[in-house]
């Protein structure tokens, strides 16, 4: 299940990568800025759904609080996007400044999720290393 849940670390960061992407098409569209970041809303969304199924599978692989922590954070982190979205108001000084952080969280965002894949898969070799199913070379590499 922990090799599952370093695929599904790969998926969301997949993801993530897209999200950048769609924020920056969104920002240079033309036209209704609501439809120019439909695409960036809805996939914040499906990256929220994968982030909370991240919890479930973290638990599932028995993989300790740490990476379980991790997953949580990563949710959390998704769902403060939709409130700073929520909360600010466009074409204040203010809220740009708030909306300025939608970016700034996005990046931590981002480095947790690679800090669960990094773990998940410290982990895994672990795992390996205690079964005797790797040679000590592997392990170092």
């Amino acid at each position: 299940m922990l090799e599952f849940f370093r695929i599904w670390t790969g998926v969301l960061g997949a993801l993530i990568a897209l999200q950048f992407f769609l924020a920056g098409y969104g920002a240079i569209a033309t036209g209704d800025t609501a439809e120019a970041f439909e695409l960036h809303i809805m996939n914040g969304r499906l990256i929220g759904a994968v982030s909370l199924l991240g919890i479930l599978f973290a638990v599932l692989a028995r993989s300790g609080s740490k990476l379980v922590g991790l997953a949580a954070a990563v949710f959390g982190l998704v769902a403060l996007q939709s409130v700073i979205a929520l909360v600010s108001v466009g074409g204040t000084v203010p809220g740009q400044i708030l909306f300025g952080l939608h970016a700034v969280n996005a990046v931590f965002i981002m480095s947790v999720a690679g800090r669960a894949d990094k773990t998940a898969k410290r982990l895994l070799e672990d795992r390996r290393i205690s079964a005797g199913d790797a040679s000590p070379e592997a392990a170092t590499a």
